[in-house]
């Protein structure tokens, strides 16, 4: 019995020994599932990640407020920092509750000056020249209040001085060739050359968008015959002169029943200021 049993005990212990041997020499470490394999990203993930990271967009920055709502503010700012005769002009005239004319047209001068607005041409007409002002700064303007012209309420058969008469008349020529009443031609005697001349000139259309800016009286001078002449520059613009200009022109005046008479024009010069 024991002498067979020896050789059993050598074969059991050369095949355990063998086991154990394969075991320990099988092991992958590519495969290892240790705590520590599992805590190192692969090349693969690391790649991956890497790649996310670049590819992620910055979160957004929060949006700044609207340009409009800037310039809005800038505006409402601008407007605070008028004065009630500033805010009268650049109101074009229509806001100027208790503004006396003279602080009127002291603003008009400081907004020119400060170069809010542009300057129109020499004019004792403060809403031609806020007219004039807002069509070249912003190419378009309000339609002008006739009555506020540098009119007098007189009407023609009122007016006793010859240039007055004359100054009165180039500052009706506006409501008369933009079709708000017809005022001018009562200054001329009917079925005179003159009176003949305005009615065409008014009909051909065009004279229209009319604006008399400025009027100066330059000259009086009386004729043998007892009528006048009036010399006088007046600043001008209308649908076709695409520009300003300052003509000279001679009025001829009559007296006649008690009151005067336009009964012909000349023009002398005409000239392009602008």
């Amino acid at each position: 019995m024991k002498q067979w049993m020896i050789p059993l005990f050598i074969i059991i212990s050369v095949v355990l020994t063998a086991c154990s041997s394969g075991d320990k020499t099988g092991e992958d470490p590519e495969n290892n599932t240790s705590e520590d394999a599992v805590s190192k990203p692969s090349k693969e993930t690391a790649e991956s990640e890497e790649q996310d990271l670049e590819t992620e967009e910055p979160p957004e920055e929060e949006e700044s407020q609207p340009r409009d709502s800037e310039d809005t503010a800038d505006n409402e700012e601008s407007k605070e920092n008028y004065t009630a005769a500033e805010h009268c002009i650049m109101t074009q005239l229509a806001e100027c509750e208790n503004v006396p004319p003279e602080d009127q047209f002291k603003a008009y001068r400081d907004l020119v000056a400060d170069s809010t607005l542009p300057e129109a041409p020499g004019s004792d007409c403060l809403p031609c020249a806020v007219k004039y002002s807002f069509e070249a700064k912003y190419g378009e303007s309000d339609p002008v209040n006739y009555s506020i012209l540098p009119r007098s309420e007189k009407m023609p058969e009122d007016i006793s001085d010859p240039s007055e008469f004359v100054h009165q008349y180039l500052f009706s020529l506006p409501a008369f060739f933009n079709n708000h009443d017809e005022t001018a031609l009562s200054f001329y005697q009917p079925d005179s050359a003159g009176y003949h001349a305005l009615f065409a000139n008014k009909a051909s259309g065009n004279f229209s968008n009319h604006m008399t800016y400025s009027v100066f009286i330059n000259s009086e001078v009386e004729n043998l015959d007892g009528s006048i002449n009036i010399y006088a520059y007046r600043t001008y613009s209308h649908i076709n002169t695409n520009g300003i200009f300052e003509v000279y022109a001679r009025y001829n005046l009559i007296e006649q029943d008690g009151r005067y008479y336009l009964t012909d024009y000349e023009e002398l010069e005409n000239t392009r200021i602008e």
